[in-house]
């Protein structure tokens, strides 16, 4: 068997399990668990937020170390089922390398969810908090409007930015800027209370928990870089709509 290619897949399916919302502690044990499976003497994985590192030792003596480095990542629960069933599957099958990757790529190439959801998602939550913290029915529909326009933006930022204070600070200006042309043109009475419900849809809440659940794990520096980084988006979000307010406070 070729270790340097089975090396490399195993570590695909870690950075697959990572970007797709798998724990700092679930990737390491699953890593490991790989390791034993096909038979290497010694490995040692260590996984954060953005990386993963794996040094293994073959029955020959061979010592293999590769890293990977994460960009970005998000949550696909759909995709995250299935990556946990292939690492079963590959513990109690050890196929070859090439089998491996042909798995990941079906895997991968998954149709998406549709567009739709996303909209209908980012409308019933919007609009869910904004009527939570006191929007009536005509503040209702200018809520549903802003979060068409919040996922709108966010689609596109999906595509080219993957820096999270900048992807916020995008997001929070463009549909505050919205909110207050809509409370200008008089089609919204109370402007706060959308910005509120509209918020709650780009706070990293998620990302915070998992932060915490790593550091509860004994995983430090995953935990930590994961809340900070939830910190570095929420200043996003309040930058992004106070340069709204700021610009346009003497214009509307």
């Amino acid at each position: 068997m070729d270790y340097k290619k089975l090396v490399k897949n195993m570590l695909n399916v870690g950075v697959a399990l990572l970007k797709n919302g798998a724990e700092v502690s679930r990737v390491e044990d699953s890593m490991y668990r790989l390791c034993r499976a096909y038979g290497f003497v010694h490995a040692d994985i260590w996984v954060i937020y953005s990386n993963i590192q794996a040094t293994v030792e073959t029955e020959e003596g061979d010592i293999i170390t590769q890293v990977r480095h994460i960009g970005s990542t998000s949550i696909d629960y759909e995709k995250l089922d299935k990556l946990n069933n292939l690492s079963r599957c590959l513990c109690k099958e050890t196929p070859e390398p090439e089998e491996i990757s042909r798995r990941l790529k079906e895997i991968d190439n998954d149709k998406p969810l549709p567009v739709w959801i996303d909209y209908a998602a980012g409308i019933m939550g919007g609009v869910g908090f904004g009527v939570f913290f006191g929007c009536d029915l005509r503040n209702a529909l200018v809520a549903v409007v802003a979060a068409i326009v919040l996922v709108f933006v966010g689609r596109r930022l999906d595509k080219v930015e993957h820096n999270i204070m900048i992807y916020n600070f995008i997001q929070g200006f463009c549909t505050e800027v919205f909110i207050l042309l809509a409370a200008w043109l008089g089609l919204a009475s109370n402007p706060s209370n959308i910005t509120l419900g509209i918020v709650m849809l780009m706070i990293s809440g998620l990302s915070f928990t998992y932060g915490m659940i790593d550091l509860m794990h004994r995983d430090t520096l995953s935990g930590l870089l994961k809340i900070s980084n939830s910190i570095i988006g929420a200043f996003g979000i309040a930058l992004g709509i106070a340069a709204a307010m700021f610009l346009l406070k003497g214009v509307l």
